[in-house]
């Protein structure tokens, strides 16, 4: 049962990307009329911003240990090379490796627009 739910959420994902190839959506958001409903949209800001806040930061940390990575495995190559040439092709290789991470905030804006639904307030998608 585990296994056909992540077929059908694997196919239905698949479809959902192919589906918008160059798409861009757009979000309108109407705020709840209620001082409760906007208060409660006030602490989903609050927390979609520590969210992001979070994410950015694994993506740093993971920047920073590929570069450390990098570091040791550059020195490791100096270490056992026995030429110019050898030396040449750490260099190179140290060149040729470049450490990036993306943060995944799309999922912080997600669970705002959630959160945003669920506290009375009504989004309008537009697709262009």
């Amino acid at each position: 049962m585990k296994y056909l739910k992540a077929k059908l959420l694997i196919a239905t994902l698949a479809l959902t990307l192919a589906g918008t190839g160059c798409e861009t959506i757009n979000y309108e958001y109407r705020a709840p009329a209620s001082d409760a409903g906007r208060k409660c949209v006030t602490q989903c800001s609050g927390i979609k911003e520590t969210c992001r806040g979070n994410e950015m930061q694994i993506a740093q940390r993971e920047k920073e240990s590929c570069e450390r990575t990098s570091d040791i495995k550059y020195k490791a190559c100096l270490s056992h090379a026995q030429n110019k040439e050898q030396i040449h092709d750490c260099d190179k290789e140290r060149k040729n490796k470049t450490c990036w991470a993306m943060d995944t905030t799309y999922r912080c804006d997600d669970d705002y627009r959630s959160c945003f639904v669920n506290c009375g307030g009504v989004i309008i998608e537009t697709k262009q």
